[in-house]
């Protein structure tokens, strides 16, 4: 019997709460985070709605979002703290790809913005809903988010803001030259608005956002209220227009429909006035459900979320900007085709010199700026170095070309296509995204036209750097002729007639060894390399040795 009374008791108490609500009533007073879900105080209230000690907020639609791993491991912050410009855009771009690469969990963007361009928020968005539809992400908004910055907001998966922070006021201007506003005559504005609500709609819905307040942050003519059902205690937001003759106690305006006798709805209050935009502190951004928490600061952020280590920052710095010019597609084909150019220079010097520490820091300035950003996994460098291994072994080893040429090819195209897709180590390097099939197209572009250069360049080289007196010294020039005898008459190298043909035994660089016949005899090419078990034929005696070319 006691029991029933607390209930009941409890009950009343709920009601009369739901009924002490006026047209002056506050709830900034009230707890700023919601409570759980509706069904658990209520059963007759709207599934997925929000408790508040004074009643709930219509249904918020029922996203669903990446899942987060408890704890979270891998956790990056992308700083959006400036105007929004193309640069910004092109700079969040290579961070989104270095997240992806590292296999990222959660993608916090750190909100400080005045707002900016149109043009640049457009994409910004779609690289958050298109390339991030499989990461969470979250809009810490510390301590404000105005205009682009907001609409940025709207797309990521969650948003939390600090105690002093303000978002909204996201209605489009134009800026002259010399920095001063532009009037928008009406039906440009019109265009203009339009389709940026649309946009706003679709983020809206996206994550379960009252859509009107959504839309009155653009157009500044747009009145919206709270309203509450005075049978069930329920809220709601709503544009004043399309309720005005369906609330009681609501302001009065002139030629306004009278409202209906029968109305369960009552004002509550104002949130935006028709001559205002929305723009909502922190209170009031978790209390219309726009965003879910308040924290002081990042490590109280980090603590809810459960993210350790202590995420990575990507700043813009200057190793960030080297590392974006050296990743670029045109620095990628130039350092290709110097790596492969200056390893042909090398093959054709006697041992070892600056050409093959050029081909080498090539590669790995290549590599290792792909490391950094995570591009560059460890088996896709493992790969690579088997099929340079591969390529000696056929050039310096095994006669002809055959079976370790091949595989050591296809190693290397294999493993530089794999480091031009960002993909977590653990994933294999299939695009999955437009982005991803975009940086497929321009990286295959840059390492196409990064060797067929360096083809050119080789051949180039092969014929005009001899006849330069420094370049000569880089390169394996003709054997010079000499006027000694054979060391005997009957000498094997008598027996030996021009054009005739024989295997090479030792690789000619460009002094080495051919077999005719029975005959091992010294050879020397005329500046190429020719390796051991290629057919060459003779050109001429020029005294104890055969001047040779490869048959082809």
């Amino acid at each position: 019997m006691k029991q029933f009374v607390v209930v009941a008791l409890l009950g009343l108490a709920g009601v009369g709460v739901c009924l002490a609500g006026g047209s002056d009533e506050r709830s900034a007073t009230q707890p700023a985070t919601p409570t759980a879900p509706a069904e658990a105080k209520y059963p007759d209230a709207p599934q997925g709605a929000r408790i508040r000690p004074d009643g709930w907020f219509a249904p918020l639609t029922q996203v669903k979002k990446p899942p987060l791993p408890e704890p979270i491991e891998r956790a990056f912050v992308i700083p959006i703290e400036d105007a929004i410009t193309g640069t910004m855009y092109e700079a969040i771009q290579r961070k989104i790809i270095r997240c992806r690469a590292r296999g990222a969990q959660i993608i916090i963007f750190k909100m400080k913005t005045p707002g900016g361009s149109g043009a640049a928020m457009r994409k910004i968005v779609r690289l958050i809903i298109d390339e991030l539809r499989d990461i969470y992400t979250v809009a810490y908004v510390a301590p404000e988010a105005f205009s682009a910055g907001a609409v940025i907001s709207l797309a990521c998966d969650e948003i939390v803001v600090s105690p002093t922070a303000v978002i909204g006021d996201a209605m489009p201007i134009m800026i002259g030259p010399g920095g001063q506003l532009v009037p928008i005559p009406d039906k440009e504005r019109g265009k203009i608005e339009s389709g940026i609500r649309s946009e706003i709609r679709v983020l809206a819905k996206r994550n379960g956002y009252n859509v009107e307040l959504c839309e009155a942050m653009i157009t500044i003519t747009m009145e919206i209220w709270l309203i509450r059902n005075t049978g069930t205690c329920e809220l709601q937001i709503v544009e004043a227009k399309e309720w005005r003759h369906r609330v009681s106690g609501g302001p009065k305006k002139d030629k306004a429909p009278a409202v209906k006798s029968d109305t369960s709805w009552r004002y509550v209050r104002t949130v935006d006035g028709p001559d205002e935009l929305v723009t909502m502190t922190a209170d009031e951004a978790v209390e219309y459900g726009i965003a879910t928490h308040t924290f002081g600061d990042m490590d109280a952020l980090t603590e809810h979320y459960q993210i350790t280590p202590a995420p990575a920052v990507l700043r813009d710095n200057w190793s960030e900007r080297l590392v974006a010019f050296l990743t670029s597609p045109t620095v990628t084909g130039i350092l290709l085709m110097g790596a492969l150019f200056f390893a042909y220079i090398e093959m054709h010097t006697p041992g070892f010199g600056a050409a093959g520490s050029i081909a080498i820091a090539c590669f790995a300035v290549l590599i290792g700026s792909r490391f950094l950003v995570g591009m560059a996994n460890w088996w896709e460098i493992a790969l690579l170095a088997i099929g340079v291994v591969l390529i000696m072994v056929e050039v310096f080893v095994t006669p002809g070309f055959g079976v370790p040429g091949i595989a050591g090819i296809l190693c290397m195209v294999v493993a530089l296509l794999a480091m031009i897709v960002p993909n977590a180590p653990t994933q294999l390097p299939i695009p999955k995204t437009a982005l991803d099939w975009d940086l497929l197209r321009t990286g295959v572009l840059a390492l196409g036209l990064g060797f067929v250069a360096a083809l050119i360049a080789a051949a180039i080289a092969s014929k005009y750097l001899p006849k330069f007196p420094i370049a000569s010294k880089l390169v394996l020039a003709a054997a010079k002729a000499s006027t000694a005898p054979p060391a005997s008459p009957k000498a094997p190298i008598q027996r030996i007639q021009i054009d005739e043909t024989g295997t090479v035994e030792a690789p000619c660089r460009p002094v080495g060894k051919v077999r005719i016949g029975d005959d091992l005899i010294d050879a020397s090419s005329e500046g190429e390399m020719i390796e051991k078990g290629a057919l060459v034929r003779v050109l001429r005696r020029d005294g104890n040795r055969l001047i040779i070319e490869r048959v082809t």
